[in-house]
């Protein structure tokens, strides 16, 4: 299996994210000496990124990057495919198709979560799945060969796609190859799905995967069982990555290490 960790790039405000922060060489350089294999990159505004620098950055690490996070183009500036003011939805859709840009040099997908949207007061639930449907469709027909990720968020966060299944219609009506699902075990968890139940509707769609304990804490230090859901991953055959994303606590030192040694340890068994 291969792990992955969660950065938030340079643009990301120092907050409580769900992903570690600082200087992009010194933490590529410490994720590669836990054990890691990749890092996943949490993103604001793609275009304020230098691409080739940090393309550089993890080369001379060692690293694969997986997947591009767009949670905080939602989380800090609270843009959305679903946003009713139509500059609001061009601007979400340029920093989508720059994440899809950055990710085409790694081969990796582009993850949308909060960025889709929710259901507004006065705004048609038909109008608003109709405008996320444009945005991802025109995503996907601007940069065809990068994989985009819907990913299922949970009613603490979305009140629109919140389900396993119901984002896994979404998705196959839209028509489009390179769009499918990441899946996210808080997300199923919170939303009280049963795990092996989701990863059957998600189906052919199952393109990534990302794992925290309760309360977001670090892999093993929560209440969740984790091994089953690990478990229910095999036993579809996954072999894709798995991100761990969750939040810096106590500290990112030890959490990125607790997660690592916990995912090892249990894969070390297998």
């Amino acid at each position: 299996m291969k792990l992955a960790y969660m950065y938030a790039t340079p643009e990301v405000a120092p907050a409580h994210v769900t992903a570690v922060q600082g200087d992009a060489a010194a933490c590529f350089a410490r994720i590669k000496e836990l054990g890691y294999e990749g890092v996943e990159l949490l993103v604001r505004d793609p275009r304020a990124i230098d691409h080739g620098l940090i393309e550089r950055q993890l080369a001379d690490a060692g690293l694969a990057m997986p997947a591009v996070c767009t949670g905080e183009v939602y989380g800090e500036d609270k843009l959305s495919l679903a946003d009713p003011e139509p500059s609001r939805r061009a601007e979400t859709l340029e920093r989508m198709i720059a994440a899809m840009d950055l990710a085409a040099r790694f081969g990796a997908m582009v993850n949308v979560g909060r960025m889709r949207g929710r259901y507004l007061d006065g705004v048609e639930r038909a109008q608003t799945e109709a405008w996320v449907a444009e945005g991802m469709q025109a995503a996907a027909d601007a940069r065809s060969e990068t994989r985009i990720v819907l990913e299922p968020v949970n009613h603490q966060y979305a009140n629109f796609l919140m389900g396993t299944a119901e984002s896994a219609r979404f998705v196959r009506g839209l028509h489009r190859a390179n769009i499918g699902l990441m899946l996210d075990l808080a997300h199923i968890t919170i939303e009280g799905e049963v795990h092996r139940d989701s990863l059957a509707a998600a189906g052919d769609l199952f393109w990534h995967y990302h794992v925290c304990d309760s309360e977001r804490k670090a892999v093993g230090d929560g209440q969740w069982d984790i091994v089953a859901a690990l478990n229910d991953l095999d036993a579809i055959g996954y072999d894709g990555w798995i991100t761990a994303e969750h939040f810096q606590v106590p500290d990112a030192e030890t959490a990125m290490a607790q997660s690592i040694r916990w995912l090892n340890g249990h894969y070390d068994k297998h």
